[in-house]
Parts: structure tokens; C-alpha cells; sequence
């Protein structure tokens, strides 16, 4: 019995006939890649030339940095933005830009801390919920929904009420805060995986369900928490500012975006900047992570 090849598998064993290996392999991948950056908006483009500037800012300030940002100086307070003082100076006469550079590490720390806390939190619950019975899945469930009862940003008041201010007690409460919301969607996550016929395989060829959670559904869950984490990390970074805005997160002298604004807000009609200048980057932080999380949230589910 003779069994035919289809033209397109069938490979040519003659000497001389081309054989296709890695650098063929290499070579389809780079091209996929290409037509992948070709397709990229010029908008995501922009967002993450922005963040990058954010991420180098945070990373090295020194780069940026043009004066020190703690020093004070009362002969030059509220002076407008000029080639000496890009974004003005304060009512200590500090620096506004040095300041705002300065505070983008301490910002984007807050929003990262902040989304960790809040990923692991949720997942535990999420990913607990989806493999364990019903019982317990029916209890962590009942628990998430009566989080959910609170605003997040309340939730997080309530923790900073029980465990006091400052910048670390902001990044708990932010994460527990986002928490249940990660919860719910790790535990669908989890379900879906669990219905998946890998798992099924897995189960059929004898494999123990500790290691079909450890090395099949637990990877597969956890894969999506890169897009997850890049949506929420702006989410937190706004929560932590209005944290310190109120006097509940950073304090000052301290060069926090939020704490900056709160110390600008008394003086907005004689000097908008002081307020202006954190508040754009505030919003510039959490929408450049947003539009580059929904692009590679996309990305993602295309190729699933």
C-alpha cells in the first residue's frame, strides 16, 4: 500500500533542491514581525514614544533633571514657564520641571506596586476559585461580590483609614482596591482553560491534577497578566495620585505627582503651572499605558 503525499508537504530529497531550515524559519518570523509594526497605528506609535520618555525619566532622571528639584528658593517663587524654568517654578520657588521628572519614578513605582499587589491578590482568589470545588469557588465568589459593593478607590480609603498614610500603605490599598476586579476575570480565565482540550489530554494520558495545574492551566492563565498589568498600572497610577491629593499618599516635600497637584491647587489663579504640569503627566501616564495595553491586548487575542 503506497500513500501519496499532498504537494504542499511533500519535500524534495534531490541533491541540490533547496531544504528549508532555520534561517528560512528566521527569516518568516521577521517578516511576520514586520507586517506586524507596518499595521501599528500611528497612535500607538506616539503612546509608546511617550511612555518611553516616562519609563527613561523614572529610570534616569539625572538625564532630564536641569536643576534640583527639593531646593528652595523664595526670590524666584511662582515665576511663569521660561527658557530657564520650562514648566516655572512653585510658591518655593523650586523647579516645577525638575520636580515633575523627579516624581515620575516615585508616580510610575506607586502604579507597579500597586498593580502587583492587585495581580496577586486577584489571582490567588481567581485561580483558587476556578480549580477548587464548588463550595469554595461558591465562597470566594460571594467574597469578590461584596468587595465589589465598594467603589475600588473607597475600598482603598478604607484600608488607608485602618492602616495609616504614607507611600506604601497608598500601593496596598490601590492594589487591594483593584484586586477583585482581577479576581473575576483570572477566575473565568481559569474556567476556560480548565474546559480546554489540553487539559482533557492531560487528564486522559494519567497526569496528576498538581501537575496539570502547575505546568498546563496555571501558565496558560498567567499569560494574559502582561496586557492586564499594562491596562491597570495607569488605573493605579490616577488612584494613587488621588491618593496623595488628599493628603493620604506621598507627603510632602515629597516629589509625587499627585502631592504636587494638591500643593498647586491653592494657588491656581496666580500660578496655573504649579497644578497643570502634574496633572498633564498624570493623564499622559495613564493614557499612553492604556492605548499600548489595548494594542497588545489585541495582539493577543488575534493570535489565540
Amino acid at each position: 500500500m503506497s500513500v501519496a503525499l499532498e504537494p504542499t508537504t511533500a519535500r524534495d530529497n534531490r541533491p541540490g533542491s533547496p531544504d528549508p531550515g532555520p534561517l528560512s524559519t528566521r527569516r518568516g518570523t521577521a517578516a511576520k514581525a514586520a507586517a506586524a509594526l507596518r499595521k501599528t497605528p500611528i497612535g500607538v506609535w506616539i503612546a509608546a514614544a511617550l511612555l518611553a520618555f516616562l519609563v527613561i525619566a523614572a529610570v534616569v532622571p539625572s538625564l532630564l533633571i536641569r536643576q534640583d528639584p527639593y531646593v528652595i528658593d523664595p526670590a524666584t517663587a511662582f515665576t511663569a514657564p521660561s527658557a530657564e524654568h520650562w514648566f516655572g517654578t512653585d510658591q518655593n520657588g523650586r523647579d516645577v520641571f525638575s520636580r515633575v521628572v523627579a516624581g515620575t519614578g516615585q508616580s510610575l513605582l506607586l502604579g507597579l506596586a500597586a498593580t502587583a499587589i492587585g495581580l496577586v491578590l486577584g489571582g490567588l482568589l481567581g485561580i483558587t476559585a476556578g480549580v477548587s470545588g464548588k463550595w469554595l469557588d461558591s465562597a470566594i465568589c460571594r467574597f469578590v461580590e461584596v468587595l465589589f459593593a465598594f467603589p475600588g478607590l473607597l475600598l482603598a480609603l478604607i484600608v488607608i483609614a485602618v492602616s495609616g498614610t504614607g507611600i506604601v500603605t497608598a500601593a496596598v490599598a490601590v492594589g487591594v482596591g483593584t484586586a477583585p476586579g482581577y479576581a473575576r476575570m483570572l477566575r473565568t480565565q481559569t474556567l476556560q482553560v480548565i474546559a480546554s482540550p489540553y487539559v482533557e489530554t492531560a487528564l486522559s494520558l494519567g497526569r496528576s491534577r498538581s501537575h496539570i495545574l502547575w505546568h498546563t492551566i496555571v501558565p496558560n492563565v498567567v499569560r494574559p497578566l502582561f496586557v492586564l498589568a499594562t491596562l491597570g498600572v495607569g488605573q493605579a497610577i490616577v488612584w494613587a495620585s488621588s491618593l496623595s491629593f488628599l493628603g493620604l499618599g506621598a507627603q510632602p516635600p515629597a516629589a509625587e505627582w499627585g502631592a504636587m497637584l494638591a500643593d498647586g491647587r491653592n494657588y491656581i489663579q496666580l500660578a496655573w503651572w504649579i497644578a497643570a504640569f502634574p496633572g498633564i503627566f498624570i493623564t499622559l501616564a495613564a493614557l499612553t499605558t492604556t492605548v499600548v495595553g489595548r494594542h497588545l491586548q489585541q495582539r493577543l487575542e488575534a493570535e489565540v
